[in-house]
């Protein structure tokens, strides 16, 4: 499957709802957000998660966030 990589107004327009993203465990952090999905608390955490998709893709690891579980 071809990794989908989101822009980073797609992150700005879900502030205040819940993501979802693939399997991705390297910490108890990370474990709980792919049970949980996680809520985007404002515009800064937005582009942070932005940062990290890109800094991850560019790795070779795909964190493929989405709107539904």
């Amino acid at each position: 499957m071809k990794p989908i990589i989101h822009t980073k107004k797609w992150f700005l327009n879900r502030v205040g709802k819940r993501i979802f993203r693939d399997k991705h465990i390297c910490c108890p952090k990370c474990d709980e957000v792919t049970k949980n999905g996680l809520i985007i608390s404002s515009k800064q955490h937005a582009e942070y998660l932005y940062l990290v998709q890109n800094e991850f893709g560019a790795e070779g690891t795909h964190l493929n966030y989405r709107d539904k579980k």
